[in-house]
């Protein structure tokens, strides 16, 4: 009998610890919504605290999450991430930001302060992910810049199989700076340092390279890339912007125009399937 009631003390304690330590496990921010979600797998609805790491799925509701810091998340309806207290791992659906990181296939999504972003996956491994206030910037899985997109820009991204030392390929005014030579890329928005290839500053151009591995670039850019072929499409003016017609290539307004093909950009291996305004991709964030 004595065995019995000692067994029966140890498993009261057991349960009672584990409750003492749940509840000193602090949430990280409160999920709102309208209708039913799944948080780590357990059907709820209406408000519910969410802690580092939870699983949080959404079906035909969505579900903003208030985080203790200030910063907000939104899932989109037939959505599911991992929250954690500085970003969402995003599996599924889309996602608003603000505030806050998120990560989707591989790739890392900072809208840092009073920026607010939009992230959605797409088939084939595409990510779409469009600035809706402030600059938001798109790093890749080695912490490479890959984009920087200011408000209202969008770009659909897809990591590529080989990486950093991918052939890639930008658009852009090559420009002085010290005893290199730059380009920004005016998809990604992008400031590269080119080694070889012979661009000619103040030209428009098209190269195509690699990124060279543990290169120390200028401080107005973000990586050295490697150039192995330079298209002249023509003049730059003063500003930057291109003149059309002069050099066998024509340009376009940036953000007036959608790029659809795929176009592989050199920072960090990425496709770039096309951009300019945010468009109908418009997510709205609750203040």
């Amino acid at each position: 009998m004595d065995f019995l009631n000692s067994k029966a003390v140890l498993v009261s304690a057991f349960f009672s610890g584990v409750a003492l330590l749940s509840a000193a496990t602090p949430g990280i921010g409160v999920a709102i919504s309208q209708g039913n979600i799944f948080i780590d797998s357990s059907a709820t609805a209406g408000n519910a605290t969410i802690f580092n790491g939870s699983t949080l799925e959404t079906q035909s509701a969505g579900s903003q999450v208030r985080l203790n810091g200030g910063a907000l998340l939104r899932l989109a309806s037939d959505s599911l991430g991992t929250v954690f207290s500085d970003h969402v791992d995003l599996q599924k659906g889309s996602a608003s930001i603000k505030g806050y990181s998120a990560t989707a296939n591989g790739l890392n999504v900072r809208a840092d302060g009073k920026a607010s972003a939009a992230i959605s996956m797409r088939d084939k491994g595409v990510v779409e992910i469009a600035a809706l206030t402030g600059n938001v910037h798109v790093f890749d899985a080695a912490g490479f810049n890959v984009a920087n997109l200011a408000l209202g820009r969008a770009l659909d991204l897809r990591p590529q199989a080989g990486g950093t030392g991918a052939a890639s390929s930008l658009t852009g005014c090559a420009v002085k700076s010290g005893n290199g030579t730059l380009l920004t890329d005016e998809a990604s928005n992008v400031t590269v340092q080119l080694r070889g290839g012979n661009a000619k500053v103040g030209r428009h151009l098209q190269i195509t390279g690699s990124m060279v591995p543990n290169a120390t670039a200028g401080s107005d850019a973000t990586q050295v890339i490697n150039v192995t072929n330079v298209k002249d499409l023509g003049a730059c003016t003063a500003g930057g912007v291109a003149v059309a017609g002069s050099g066998g290539g024509a340009s376009a307004s940036i953000g007036t125009v959608a790029l659809v093909a795929i176009v592989v950009l050199a920072a960090g291996g990425l496709a770039v399937a096309g951009y300019g305004a945010a468009g109908g991709f418009t997510p709205s964030m609750s203040p």
